[in-house]
């Protein structure tokens, strides 16, 4: 599944630096880190359930709006807690 994390922040026209294969979505969990300050987004899913820690979760950075660096923030806490994940910019 894809989850796309915004920040209610942001009010641009965003959009992915690729669009990924629907398959690879389907088989993982992909999270789209569209804006900088969705990290609390992120934790919020997690909390739900909505994400695990139990399978490997692909981050895709987008192209502005600060993406790249919650992403590290996110890669960092998903490290901190044992979990498997790895930033996406491109295919």
């Amino acid at each position: 599944m894809l989850h796309k994390l915004i920040s209610p922040l942001h009010h641009e026209n965003l959009t992915l630096p690729f669009e990924p294969d629907p398959q690879w979505v389907e088989d993982n969990q992909v999270v789209a880190v569209m804006t900088g300050g969705s990290e609390a987004l992120f934790l919020d899913k997690v909390n739900k359930g909505d994400i695990t820690l139990d399978k490997p979760i692909y981050l895709i950075a987008g192209e502005q709006s600060n993406s790249l660096a919650a992403c590290c923030e996110i890669l960092s806490w998903i490290n901190q807690h044992n979990g498997n994940g790895q930033i996406r910019t491109h295919r």
